[in-house]
This record gives C-alpha cells, structure tokens and sequence, in this order.
C-alpha cells in the first residue's frame, strides 16, 4: 500500500486499507498482501490475527520510493512475512540475494537499531517465512521429509566470500545475508526436477529469450521517443484516441439552494431523460505554454442510492483552447476534444506526459438530462470538495451545430435559469474550477 492509496481509501471509504478489507470479508481468506509500507500498528495487529501473509519488497520500494515496511514491528506482532521482489517494472534484476540483503540493512535503518532483523531471521524471510506468508509451508519453504524437494546450492568459495568464519554456527548465515551474491548459486530443483546445474540453465533456452526481450525493449524504445513530441502525438501512441469538435453553449453560476432546482426539474414541462449521481476525481495535466492543449485524468464514479459506487470510469481528454461567443445568459465555446479511455494509472500518464503542473479537482455532481422546449440540456448541480467551496453550482449546456442553433439553446437556457431558480446576475464562469 502506498501512501496515496491509504489516502485514496480514507477519502473515499472513511477508513484505512485493512479494515476495508476486514469489512469485505478478505481477511477471512488466505490473504498475502504485497509491500504493506504505509500500516499503522492497529493494522499489522488484523493482519496478523486473521493469518495474513506480508510480502516485503525491499528493492521495489526503494526504487519507486513508496516508503519503508515496517518489518520489525510485523515480526514482533507474530505477522508472517516473506520476501518478493515484485516486478521487473520496478525492480530490474529480480534478484533475490539483493533481497535478502537489502530487507536486513533497511530493518536497521528503520528500526534506528543495528540488531534488527539479524542475519538468520532475514534468511528465515526468504525461505520457510515466505512459504508461511504464501500460506505454502505445507508443502515447501524448507527441506522436510514428504516436502517438495525444493533446494538451492550455493558456492562460498568466491574472492568476495573469503574470509569465512567457523567458531560460530550462525556465521553461515552472515555469509549468505551480507556477503553471497546470486550468482553464486551453482545448482536448483524445484520439486525434484534440476533446473539449473553447474550455473547452467536446463529448461531455458537462454539465446532466445535474450533475443526476445531485446526485441521487445526497442519497442519500448520506440514508444517512448514520442515522448519528445505533442501531447497529441503522446495521445495517438496510446491508441483508442477518438476526435470530436465540441460546440456547447452553457452557462454556469453559484445557487444557493440545490433542492429548488431539483423540485423544479420535475415540473409537468421539463421532461427528465435520464439522470444520475456522480463523484468526480479529475486531474489536470497542464504544460508550459499556457496556450497549449490540457490534459485531463477523470475517475467518474457512478453512485447507487446509498452513495456506493456502482460503476467506475476512467477517461483521458484532451482539449484545446477554447473560442467564446457571449450570449445574454450563456457563452458558446468552441474547442477541439480528443477523448480515450484511461486505461493506465494516473501515475503512468503523469511520468508519461510530464506536465509542468497539476490540478486536482473533486465534484459531487447531480447529472441530469433533460428536454425541455423541445431542445435537449445537460443540468448538472456540483459541488467541490476540492478546491474546498461551501456553495453549489448549477451548469447548464448544450451541444450546438450552428450559429442559430447556438442563439436558439441561449435564449431557452435563459428561461432554464429563471425556471429553475437560479440568480442570471451570478454567472460565475471565472469562479468555477473546471477547465
């Protein structure tokens, strides 16, 4: 768990990650859970209690800087843990020796004491602690008659491994810990069948792979030099990119009272097509030349009755300058708009787009479509929680094809803000955070 991600569950579940779970009933199951770097007692406690397994990777939190697991206090509750090294993304060799290592140097670093986590524990971690965590230890983890004979060589008699110690019986685990490297592992079974002998592989064919991922890595390559290109350009190298050019006249300003507007969208004239309740976590990808196209991440959150999440969409647009014509009561903008899914984390298009800055947004919104004088509107009443305001606010938009058009949808949603309630001297276009 990240920091980002136990905010994320405060803000939106009103309380930590475990006891999330624990409500959902995950506790109750084999649970292994990966990296637990931002847990506070109460939770390692849960964890412990229900049987839970801690995977610690060392080497992925260091690299993606996401913290430090609190490794000795999970020992100390009676948490099992184990060793990973997650994946290649954020941990490039996989290399489980630097594991090992690194989990006993970042114990002491955290617990600001030298005899955390000592040599033997730390190899405890890679071995029978880990198949503890993975809720394997029946069947591996160490070498038990009827257990798999799941069994690593590894070759002391390297420059880097001399001198050796022999007065203490535990000197062999510093060695392993703080001195062995991977490659000195000379021969592995796994379940009785030799993967590797004498630092040879038997079941890879080591040229093919090698050659594979090289061709795989100049793809990668050549996706990422569009970095260098427009945000467009970026855009178009993701895919699922659909153009559209946006006509909307709208208008939108601060109400004092939502309830008025939504009594009088029910009105014997004002016919409701369809309508919903939403969160909106949008961030703002915006660069360096103020007149340059926007990017915006959307989580939208379709809500139940009960204020849940029924369904959740994630979606990248792209925009560019908008062109305004003022109305008596509204304004036309016209701009161009590029839309796709978001498929990706928000912090893969952050470190993809590079932006010069961001801004977070966070609507509660009231959506409802309508027809009203035979011409369709969106009504949506907001509220933001970020940037912190108190008032609501009403927008009301349509899509427009044409100049008259344009006139036309105006001069109706002027008797839309009288009809609904609204105060036309408040347009407060300015104020509202929606870029």
């Amino acid at each position: 768990m990240t920091a980002g991600e136990v905010e994320d569950a405060r803000r939106d579940y009103g309380r930590p990650v475990v006891p999330w779970l624990k409500k959902h009933g995950l506790l109750e199951t084999k649970l292994i859970a990966a990296h637990c770097v931002h847990i506070d007692e109460g939770e390692i406690r849960a964890l412990a209690k229900a049987g839970a397994g801690a995977i610690h990777n060392p080497s992925s939190n260091l690299k993606i800087a996401s913290g430090f697991a609190p490794v000795a206090k999970m020992l100390e509750a009676g948490l099992q843990v184990g060793l990973g090294t997650d994946g290649a993304a954020s941990n490039n060799d996989l290399d489980m020796f630097e594991e090992l290592r690194l989990a006993a140097f970042v114990a002491k670093a955290v617990a600001n004491d030298p005899l955390a986590l000592p040599a033997r524990q730390a190899l405890h971690l890679a071995t029978l602690g880990g198949a503890r965590a993975a809720h394997i230890d029946g069947i591996t983890g160490s070498l038990t008659p009827g257990k798999r004979a799941d069994v690593t060589v590894v070759d002391l008699t390297g420059l880097h491994d001399t001198p050796r110690f022999g007065r203490d019986p535990d000197a062999v685990y510093s060695q392993l810990v703080y001195a062995c490297k991977s490659t000195d592992v000379r021969d592995v079974w796994c379940n009785g069948r030799a993967l590797l002998r004498d630092k040879r592989l038997l079941t890879v064919d080591v040229a093919a792979v090698a050659g594979e991922a090289q061709a795989i890595a100049e793809r990668i390559d050549a996706f990422l030099v569009t970095r260098g290109g427009s945000v467009l350009d970026k855009l178009l190298t993701l895919g699922g990119l659909a153009e559209e050019e946006s006509f909307e006249v709208q208008v939108k300003m601060g109400v004092d009272d939502p309830e008025t507007v939504e009594r009088r969208l029910r009105r014997r004239d004002v016919r409701v097509l369809r309508s919903s309740r939403r969160r909106q976590y949008d961030t703002y990808f915006v660069f360096d030349d103020p007149e340059h196209d926007r990017v915006r991440y959307r989580e939208d959150e379709i809500l139940d009755a009960s204020g849940r999440a029924r369904e959740v969409r994630y979606s990248l647009t792209l925009t560019g300058p908008a062109k305004e014509r003022e109305f008596e009561h509204s304004v036309l903008l016209s701009r161009s708009r590029f839309s796709a899914i978001a498929d990706r984390s928000k912090r893969f298009y952050r470190e993809y787009f590079r932006p010069a800055e961001e801004r977070e947004v966070i609507k509660e919104r009231r959506r409802w479509h309508i027809r009203y004088s035979d011409e369709e509107f969106a009504v949506n009443l907001d509220r933001l929680p970020l940037p912190e305001r108190t008032e609501w606010f009403l927008e009301i938009k349509a899509r427009t094809w044409s100049a008259r058009d344009a006139e036309t949808k105006a001069r109706v949603i002027g008797e839309l803000v009288d009809l609904l309630g609204a105060d036309a001297t408040r347009v407060t276009r300015t104020e509202y955070v929606d870029l």
